[in-house]
């Protein structure tokens, strides 16, 4: 990727150091042929124009304009020699390959710019996949819990131990967006897993499982204790002052929960079945853990 990244700066480099040699070069020209001033403000007006379609990335379109201008301007050339018998200095020409000059550097540039912008979207997807903390809460995410199922399933068969997985899940997500600021849906889901931690015990893990708030809970218990756990949560967001503060309006927030223990010959290691039969039974509002 470095070396990729180092490409995408030499070519921007390289392009712009030619856009600025030609543009540099149109004004000694410019300087240097006062006889035909006129002239010369039109083709680096036409230099303009293309280096100008070229910076939006419509790179055809100022090829067809800058060779239509040195086509434009030799037959004007020709015309002037041949027809008018008049003298045409040599050095008027070199307006044909600054116009080329210029459009290559800024086509350069651009090319050089839009594979560092590639190269830094695909860094920030890798990144992305590799962060297994939510940034607003700075619990671990989905990618975490995955992890840890795997590793507390080991642990759990190794020693006769039993797990559950708990998932909480907002209800009513849509009307509460509607009627919150995106700060204060933000403080809802917070506080939603500060409480769950608060409830559950110091081995037990929570996960921030998407952006809607939802938590996976990884217990170390069986069914009655996961029961157990529910019930104290149920308990604590019935509590009225749980979302104080967040609106100016009391809030009461509602969820629905699931939760299944862990049991080999049905899930057979695989933590992604087991995530999806727990929030099966979140959609019934259920803690079925037989």
């Amino acid at each position: 990727m470095k070396k990729k990244e180092t490409a995408g700066r030499a070519l921007q480099d390289i392009g712009i150091c030619i856009l600025l040699v030609a543009l540099l070069l149109c004004a000694i020209l410019l300087s240097a042929t006062t006889d035909e001033y006129l002239e010369g403000i039109l083709m680096l007006a036409g230099i303009f124009l293309a280096v100008l379609f070229a910076s939006f990335r419509l790179t055809a379109v100022a090829i067809v304009i800058a060779g239509l201008q040195a086509v434009a301007f030799i037959a004007y050339k020709v015309y002037l020699t041949v027809a008018v018998g008049e003298y045409v200095y040599p050095i008027s020409f070199c307006w044909v390959g600054l116009a080329g000059l210029a459009v290559t550097g800024a086509v350069m540039y651009v090319s050089g710019l839009k594979k560092m912008s590639l190269e830094n979207k695909i860094l920030k997807q890798q990144v992305e996949e590799l962060i297994m903390i939510d940034p607003l809460t700075g619990f671990y995410n989905l990618r975490s819990m995955y992890m840890d199922i795997q590793t507390q399933i080991s642990y759990a068969e190794r020693n006769g131990k039993a797990i559950s997985l708990m998932i909480i899940k907002l209800r009513y997500i849509k009307e509460l967006k509607s009627v919150l600021k995106k700060a204060q849906y933000d403080e809802v889901r917070i506080r939603l897993a500060k409480l769950v931690v608060d409830t559950v015990r110091l081995e037990d893990r929570v996960y921030v499982i998407d952006e809607e708030g939802t938590l996976g809970v990884l217990l170390t218990c069986d069914r009655n204790g996961a029961k157990l756990v529910e019930g104290r949560l149920r308990g604590k967001l019935d509590d009225s002052a749980a979302f104080d503060g967040i609106a100016q309006t009391p809030l009461r927030v509602e969820v629905k929960i699931g939760c299944l223990q862990y049991k080999k010959e049905e899930f057979q290691r695989d933590a992604m079945l087991f995530k999806e039969r727990v929030e099966e039974e979140v959609e019934y509002d259920i803690c079925d853990i037989s």
